[in-house]
């Protein structure tokens, strides 16, 4: 696999989960729910596979709001960051130079 590629798939991996796990510290700090559930939410927002525990009606309006933007942010966000990095892919200018090292 090419090096490119692999940075892009990692990128967007682990921007997904940064985006996820603050979206749950967040929802975390707004209510008294349980983890478990909080993260399910935001991982099902993110993911936007329309999968609930029941519980988005007992955020706070904040909290919602944030789902909604996770929601968005996960439809449209991860087409667009993979987009932005294979578009900016530089050409090299110069080459490293390689040889054959004399061993022995």
């Amino acid at each position: 696999m090419a090096p490119h590629v692999l940075r892009q798939a990692l990128t967007v991996a682990l921007v997904g989960v940064a985006l996820a796990m603050t979206a749950t510290l967040a929802l975390l700090s707004m209510t008294s729910l349980p983890f478990e559930g909080v993260l399910f939410e935001a991982v099902s927002a993110f993911g936007t596979v329309g999968l609930s525990t029941g519980i988005t009606a007992d955020f706070p309006q904040a909290g919602q709001l944030i789902l909604v933007l996770l929601m968005f942010v996960g439809r449209l966000g991860p087409i667009t960051l993979v987009s932005a990095l294979a578009l900016r892919e530089r050409t090299r200018r110069y080459e490293l130079p390689e040889e054959r090292p004399v061993i022995g």
